[in-house]
């Protein structure tokens, strides 16, 4: 049985090699997370944790034929394939979309300081206040190796 992201460094082509989009769609109930077992299954492979995505090649997101589902990078499913089936859209055209371009020209000049908790950046701080941020940022960094 080989490891999954393993499997995710080999190259997309060979990744790609059982895809046959001739076959219909099955269309069998469930979601991502049931096909991925199927998927694995097809291809006998482990079932991967973590950011491996199933990534559909028949852009249906009900289908769990095999032969249309492999083991994909989030750039690959979401702005390779999204650009390819005419789904993804790049983040300033999503907010031109959303505000408007002259709204989302101000929104990008000042930066969104309400988002990603950086609402409070430049006010001061105590020495308290601090330190639990500095600790919060370690323990994240340290999160991230154990992965």
């Amino acid at each position: 049985m080989k490891d999954a992201k393993e499997w995710l460094s080999s190259p997309k082509e060979e990744r790609q090699a059982h895809l046959d989009l001739d076959e219909p769609c099955l269309e069998r109930g469930g979601n991502s997370t049931n096909h991925r077992g199927v998927l694995a299954q097809f291809l006998n492979t482990t079932i991967p944790a973590g950011r491996v995505i199933l990534a559909h090649a028949c852009n249906n997101k009900d289908c769990s034929n095999p032969r249309h589902l492999y083991w994909a990078s989030d750039r690959e499913n979401i702005v390779e394939d999204g650009a390819k089936f005419g789904s993804w859209i790049n983040p300033w055209q999503r907010m031109v979309e959303k505000h408007g371009f002259e709204k989302a020209c101000e929104l990008q000049k000042r930066g969104n300081k309400a988002a990603g908790g950086k609402a409070n950046k430049g006010k001061p701080k105590s020495e308290e206040h601090k330190k639990k941020i500095a600790d919060a940022i370690r323990s994240r960094h340290a999160e991230k190796k154990m992965l």
